[in-house]
């Protein structure tokens, strides 16, 4: 893996910063670390290739036909996590005019099988933190993050995660949580709940959203490692969201 860590000097931090270049459709160029070495986007996207399509180019004389490639919009190296747009042109017939799908994905790895994954994002989300900050390549990063829990940058910090799974402080729930008569509950197929007061919200039976105090939470597949609450407090445990996406940018791992 790419060996690009953020200086975690306070005192250089103001004058030191990861920065990018970015191309035309604010596409990330190039990557310079905080010592100012430069990384080509390719580089960095090649780290996680085994969740991103193969790229190609298929037109006839005609110029039927389709391409695929893939574009870094944001990188974070300390989470080892990347925003990826995924572009697939094409166009049928001669006379006809081109077609566009893009997918925007969060790619990154599982900490304990070392497993890669494939997340869909909100183009929103990243083209809004792009414009604002477009030299942070955090920016899109944090920003999809943000989107896939629904949290403030306060309550991003503040959490703790496990995979598409985020533990967010939080007040005791309103009534339109149900007291759980259970000390464990699953969430997002694989993630264990354990706590000894928890409330639920649940939609045709299923289980939407937890709260629940002081609690643990257990990957079922062993993919993650366990995560614990760090203050005695109530806690809401969110899915991440999923952005509608084309057959490129669909998910992958977990």
């Amino acid at each position: 893996m790419l060996a690009v860590v953020e200086n975690n000097n306070t005192a250089t931090k103001a004058s030191k910063q990861n920065t990018v270049e970015r191309g035309h459709y604010n596409e990330i160029s190039r990557y310079y670390d905080a010592e100012g070495v430069a990384v080509s986007a390719s580089k960095i996207m090649s780290i996680f290739e085994s969740v991103l399509p193969e790229t190609f180019v298929e037109f006839d004389k005609k110029m039927r036909g389709d391409s695929l490639n893939i574009d870094l919009y944001g990188y974070d190296a300390e989470q080892g996590v990347a925003i990826i747009q995924i572009r697939h042109f094409y166009k049928r017939y001669a006379k006809g005019f081109a077609n566009i799908h893009k997918d925007y994905v969060l790619v990154g790895q599982n900490e304990i099988t070392n497993e890669f994954f494939r997340h869909p994002v909100s183009p929103h989300a990243i083209h809004a933190a792009i414009r604002k900050n477009p030299s942070d390549p955090k920016a899109a990063v944090r920003a999809a993050q943000r989107w896939m829990w629904k949290v403030t940058d306060k309550q991003l910090d503040a959490s703790i995660r496990q995979g598409d799974v985020l533990m967010v402080p939080s007040k005791k729930p309103s009534d339109k949580y149900l007291r759980a008569d259970v000390s464990t509950a699953v969430v997002g197929g694989s993630h264990e709940i354990r706590s000894t007061e928890m409330y639920v919200r649940t939609e045709d039976g299923e289980i939407k959203d937890v709260v629940a105090w002081c609690p643990t939470v257990v990957h079922m597949k062993g993919q993650h490692d366990p995560i614990f609450a760090n203050e005695e407090r109530f806690y809401s445990i969110r899915v991440a969201e999923e952005a509608a996406t084309w057959k490129w940018g669909v998910r992958l791992g977990d």
